[in-house]
């Protein structure tokens, strides 16, 4: 489940019309919302206030295994509705497996600016975050973390990102290691905003994209390409997803299938292969969500998720267990994580998140 303050920041790119899904970046976003999902540990209690449409602070305690919290501020330059905990969309709180509708704005977008702060305690540990609009298509993200504990300068890194739909492309730079990135993503056929219904066919789509890094001061690079497939929003057939990546200089390759097998169930695969050392991890997992669909004068379908559940089990990682939901007016996250080959203690961590807003 996104914490609060994700949540709105995917709340502002999705009202400045920002698709993330079209950034190189997140080319496996799908696989790895159903098998890397992250599991709750010990007890966390997540509270914001929603004073205004333009300013939400949150706080954060973590009770178990150790006493730790967090409290943080957030402003955007426009209004961002989000609801309460009791009545915002239960399905986009949580990260699953989904084909992205969203199409852009009306609104003109630029100069809207997102401002985010949070420090952490014990340790005084800070994060912070500014995104802002230059145009349609361009956009500047900055992030910085500051750890008082060691010694040196604030880690900041800086992205610069350019969406035309088509095509996106990324430039980043971070300061700790002097590392410079270029990323590219290019769309073949019909893209989801330009997507029209034919009956029929199978609408989907080709994405094949780039990565390319250098860090300054250890002088050496890196190279990854990918490959993706999905099937579009207008298709009569239910979401798939495949994708390949190969990083060639550590001959790391990896695949990935999603396909949703029914309205309530969604099936992943993953499989990773060294090409020098031949070590490999195969990765299965699957989410099932309980929903209510309320037919409307038309005759269609809107989800409303109550529920999600999420299992996954790997070589390597072992097996994750997740419930997500609503309770009252709060939304619970429940999960435990378990090494299968230790018989003397197979639980490696267990928790319990709540959150609640209004």
């Amino acid at each position: 489940m996104y914490e609060f303050m994700e949540y709105c920041l995917r709340r502002y790119y999705l009202s400045t019309g920002w698709r993330e899904e079209n950034q190189y970046s997140n080319l496996c976003s799908w696989s790895r919302s159903m098998l890397d999902f992250y599991t709750p540990r010990g007890l966390s209690l997540y509270l914001s206030k929603l004073p205004t449409p333009h300013f939400k602070p949150s706080y954060t305690m973590n009770a178990l295994p150790s006493l730790n919290g967090s409290f943080g501020y957030l402003y955007t330059s426009q209004p961002l509705e989000v609801g309460t905990s009791a009545t915002v969309e239960f399905q986009d709180m949580v990260e699953r497996f989904h084909v992205d509708e969203s199409a852009m704005v009306d609104q003109d977008p630029v100069n809207h600016f997102l401002l985010y702060g949070r420090m952490f305690f014990p340790g005084a540990r800070l994060e912070a975050m500014y995104v802002r609009r230059l145009s349609t298509h361009l956009q500047y993200l900055v992030t910085a973390i500051n750890q008082p504990r060691l010694a040196g300068q604030p880690q900041v890194a800086m992205q610069l990102q350019y969406d035309v739909g088509k095509w996106c492309s990324e430039c980043s730079y971070t300061t700790d290691d002097g590392l410079l990135g270029i990323r590219a993503l290019y769309n073949f056929g019909q893209t989801v905003l330009e997507q029209e219904s034919i009956p029929g066919i199978h609408a989907g789509q080709w994405a094949l994209g780039t990565e390319l890094y250098y860090g300054t001061l250890d002088k050496s690079g890196g190279l990854s390409v990918g490959l993706r497939y999905h099937t579009l929003p207008s298709a009569n057939t239910p979401p798939i997803c495949f994708t390949y990546t190969l990083n060639p200089l550590i001959g790391h390759m990896s695949t990935a299938y999603v396909a949703q097998v029914s309205d309530d169930l969604a099936l992943c695969s993953r499989y990773d292969f060294n090409i020098y050392s031949y070590e490999s991890d195969l990765a299965l997992g699957f989410e099932y969500r309980t929903q209510k669909d309320h037919a409307t004068t038309n005759q269609d379908k809107t989800e409303n998720l109550e529920g999600l559940i999420k299992a996954r089990v790997g070589f390597s990682e072992g097996l994750a267990l997740m419930w997500e939901g609503r309770f009252k007016k709060a939304l619970v996250s429940f999960g435990l994580t378990a090494d299968l080959s230790s018989r003397p203690s197979p639980i490696r961590t267990i928790g319990i998140e709540v959150q609640f807003f209004s």
